[in-house]
């Protein structure tokens, strides 16, 4: 199986806290469960609602196929099993952020114009993989 960049468990603790931008888009603000760890996170809340209150759990990984074998950059229409099928909202993106200060770290991608922040110690955060430029997954799950 594929090595995951970052999972962790999250509930949604704010939707849209600077007022709603979009019509179909909303920002959570979510706290992970067993980390000191924060998500800011526009999603698509057409195709996949939240609220508050609810439990997520979030993923980040390099790879949606199950043996780790790198991602071809393009779309794999054969419909083989890949680690997308455990999860209910899958993104495409890069990180094209990532801030040091303290001894907290903060990564930021983009996924289509759908913004990503995940900020938390630089221990929980400082992994293979997750470096600037870097095309990644996002798979979330209630």
């Amino acid at each position: 199986m594929n090595q995951l960049l970052f999972e962790e468990m999250f509930t949604v603790s704010d939707i849209d806290i600077d007022g709603k931008q979009f019509d179909r888009v909303s920002r959570m603000v979510c706290q992970a469960v067993t980390m000191d760890t924060e998500l800011v996170l526009d999603v698509n809340t057409q195709l996949y609602p939240l609220e508050v209150n609810d439990r997520i759990t979030f993923c980040l990984a390099d790879t949606l196929d199950y043996d780790g074998a790198p991602d071809s950059g393009e779309y794999n229409q054969s419909r083989d099993a890949s680690l997308a099928d455990r999860y209910e909202y899958v993104m495409n993106g890069i990180i094209y952020n990532i801030e040091e200060k303290d001894n907290a770290l903060s990564v930021y991608a983009s996924f289509g114009g759908l913004l990503m922040r995940l900020k938390g110690s630089k221990s929980s955060l400082v992994k293979d993989g997750i470096e600037l430029d870097k095309s990644i997954y996002l798979l979330i799950r209630k």
